[in-house]
């Protein structure tokens, strides 16, 4: 289970986000592959 968090900055226009497991101290790079395919999504629909 991962817990995710996202801040949004209207009249900066961008988005902060964090995304980190709850379990263990390693996901083996999920998290980050996770917010990078989010970030690609983002810039695809800009």
């Amino acid at each position: 289970m991962d817990d995710v968090e996202f801040f949004i900055k209207e009249d900066e226009k961008t988005i902060e986000f964090r995304s980190a497991s709850r379990l263990g101290h390693s996901d083996l790079g999920v998290n980050r592959r996770r917010m990078e395919k989010i970030r690609s999504e983002f810039h695809a629909g800009a």
